[in-house]
This record gives C-alpha cells, sequence and structure tokens, in this order.
C-alpha cells in the first residue's frame, strides 16, 4: 500500500477514535513531512476567579458536616445537600458563569443522575468520564478553563463540604473527580 495512503488511513482511524464527525479528507490531515509542524497548543493562562467571601459561603461556612457523611442517613444527606452543599456550590459554579448557573437554573440533576431509582449515587455515569491523573489523556485536557475551574475551586470546595480529605497527587488518595465522574 502507498505510504500516502497509509497515512491517510491512520489519521482517519486517529480522527474517528478521537470524536471526530467527518472522516479524514487531504484536507483535514497533518501537513507533509516537509512543511514545518504547528507549534503546540500554548499553554492556558487562564486562572478561576477567587471564591466569594460573601453569599452563601460567608452564611453557611465551607465546613463538612457535624456528622461524617459515611454516617449519615440517606435523608440527612439530602437535608445537608440541599440546605448547605447546593446554595454554595450554586454561589462557586456563578463565579464561572453567572449566566448559566443563576437561580433556578442550578438544580440538582446536572450533577446528580435524574433516575430516582439510583437515589443520588456517585459517581454520576451521566457524567462525562474522567481519565486517570497524570495520565497522557489527563494531560491533553488539564489546561482546559472548565477543568482548571473544577479542579481548582469545586473539587475542594466539595471535599471540605464533605469533610473529606482533598486530592493529593502525591498519594493518589482524597476527594477527587472521579467522586463525582466515571472513571476512564
Amino acid at each position: 500500500m502507498a505510504r500516502g495512503k497509509v497515512f491517510l488511513i491512520v489519521s482517519g482511524l486517529v480522527m474517528v477514535g478521537c470524536g471526530a464527525q467527518k472522516p479524514a479528507s487531504a484536507e483535514t490531515v497533518a501537513p507533509a513531512a516537509k512543511e514545518p509542524a504547528e507549534p503546540a497548543a500554548p499553554v492556558s493562562t487562564y486562572e478561576p476567579p477567587p471564591l466569594p467571601t460573601d453569599g452563601a459561603i460567608k452564611m453557611l461556612g465551607l465546613t463538612g458536616p457535624d456528622k461524617p457523611w459515611d454516617e449519615m442517613s440517606y435523608e440527612e444527606k439530602e437535608w445537608y445537600m440541599v440546605g448547605k452543599v447546593h446554595p454554595i456550590m450554586r454561589q462557586v459554579f456563578q463565579t464561572f458563569d453567572a449566566a448559566k448557573y443563576e437561580g433556578e437554573k442550578f438544580e440538582c440533576t446536572p450533577c446528580h443522575d435524574e433516575d430516582p431509582a439510583r437515589k443520588y449515587k456517585m459517581p454520576n455515569p451521566k457524567l462525562s468520564a474522567i481519565p486517570a491523573f497524570g495520565s497522557e489523556d489527563w494531560k491533553a485536557m488539564e489546561n482546559a478553563r472548565i477543568v482548571k475551574f473544577m479542579a481548582h475551586r469545586v473539587t475542594p470546595v466539595m471535599a471540605q463540604l464533605l469533610g473529606e480529605p482533598a486530592f493529593d497527587p502525591a498519594t493518589g488518595k482524597g476527594f477527587s473527580c472521579t467522586e463525582c465522574h466515571p472513571k476512564q
């Protein structure tokens, strides 16, 4: 088989594997070897906004429940989520996109499955799967704005609110993305 055809087939398979909607064509393949390669995408300089010091965060505090989460009944967890976690997390998400997460637009179901039989069990299989921390797939996504926001604001705040230790990359232990998202 000619070298060019092999390149097109491999390029097509890579694009399909990465979720491309159209098969590769001569216009969508990488530049020929004699042309200089495009520079790598710049590392995102986005820094998540600081946490607010007013509103629900000020009123309710970034502390865990009085009783360890694992010892709480379903009803205790539900009341804690409605009374503390939900208002604080709405405020946190509003720092990322105020219009998208204002008032009634921030509900339970984007994080928790709508299936009542699951009773809000986590991780939610309908959320996007998260690759292993430090893997090539993780490195490919870690500079995205939403990933930085989730890693530096959402996950640490949820850990605090649940009274759990935050994820420690050195040990691989603690509250991480995969408490809510399935593992890839």
